[in-house]
């Protein structure tokens, strides 16, 4: 099948690219002249790149002809912020265009990555975006599946285990509440459903909630983390999320989030797992296994930049 991905270069993207490539599909890549392709490891040898921008709707024309299917998996950046663009551009207006000329074009199946708990109640300008593009491609005529992903796991990469790791012997964490509950999962996992619903009809015109095997709350995965690396940390405490709202609306200027958004997003996450199996058939990375590969890297990553400090 003949494949455009929106998004190749991001996390989600290139995993997706990637494996649609071992897969035997015939893949497209939009993507930006600064766009990092060596994310797509040796599959960048083979996939054809377009370069075009998702708010330029004529740039999308010849991406799409003679295309297909289209993957979507973009996000708003924070080199897209540094444009004067916010949400509603990127992951509204960018998703109407797309489609738009996938109509005209005849793409034959729309996928879309959005969020776990987008929905017509949500406040944000993040979750009204993606909520309102989800209705784009529901309402086009064209086959979809909106994949709603629960947290991921290199989240935990980039944050919780350096974190906890950094740390060392505490009982409170002061990021977020720790009694919020997730059914977390790698982008691998996710990017091979993504690539399966191509050809899988049980996936077809649906919104799917995704998420892995384990429903777990915050706080079990620190103290997974603290455990596994070998740190005597149990977190019993942390910020409330009333707590962390009032924190970003006295300083705004310094909060990367706005309190509507930390109001959409903290929130119980739980998947149902065995509906996912059932649609898709493979194995999930568990939360723990993950925890066991990963802290190494964390660990010599740490050390890379404490050895370049000193």
């Amino acid at each position: 099948m003949k494949v455009l991905i929106a998004g190749a270069t991001g996390d989600v993207g290139s995993e997706t690219a990637k494996i649609a490539v071992e897969k035997g599909h015939h893949v497209r890549a939009l993507v930006r002249n600064t766009s990092n392709r060596d994310k797509l490891g040796k599959a960048k040898n083979t996939i054809e790149f377009y370069e075009g921008d998702i708010l330029d709707k004529a740039s999308l024309e010849p991406a799409m002809e003679g295309t297909n299917a289209l993957i979507i998996s973009i996000r708003l950046t924070p080199a897209e912020v540094k444009r004067g663009r916010a949400y509603k551009d990127v992951e509204l207006e960018g998703v109407k265009n797309l489609v738009e000329i996938a109509i005209q074009k005849g793409i034959k199946k729309i996928i879309h990555v959005s969020a776990l708990g987008v929905g017509p109640h949500c406040l944000s300008d993040m979750y009204q975006a993606k909520y309102q593009a989800e209705e784009v491609i529901i309402h086009s005529g064209i086959d979809y599946t909106i994949f709603q992903p629960s947290g991921m796991f290199k989240d935990f990469q980039k944050s919780h285990i350096p974190r906890v790791l950094k740390k060392g012997e505490a009982t409170r964490w002061p990021y977020s509440p720790i009694t919020l509950k997730m059914s977390p999962l790698s982008h691998g996992d996710l990017a091979k459903c993504v690539v399966d619903t191509l050809t899988n009809p049980a996936a077809s015109n649906k919104r799917i909630s995704i998420g892995g095997p384990d429903t777990i709350t915050q706080g079990d995965l620190l103290n997974m983390i603290a455990k596994e690396a070998g740190i005597n940390a149990h977190y019993t405490e942390s910020i409330s999320k009333e707590q962390l709202m009032e924190k970003v609306k006295s300083d705004p200027e310094n909060s990367f989030f706005t309190p509507e958004q930390l109001k959409d997003f903290l929130a119980d996450s739980e998947v149902d797992h065995a509906a996912i199996k059932e649609i898709f058939g493979i194995e999930f990375l568990r939360v723990e296994d993950f925890i066991k590969e990963t802290i190494p890297k964390v660990k010599a990553e740490l050390a890379k930049h404490t050895h370049k400090g000193t």
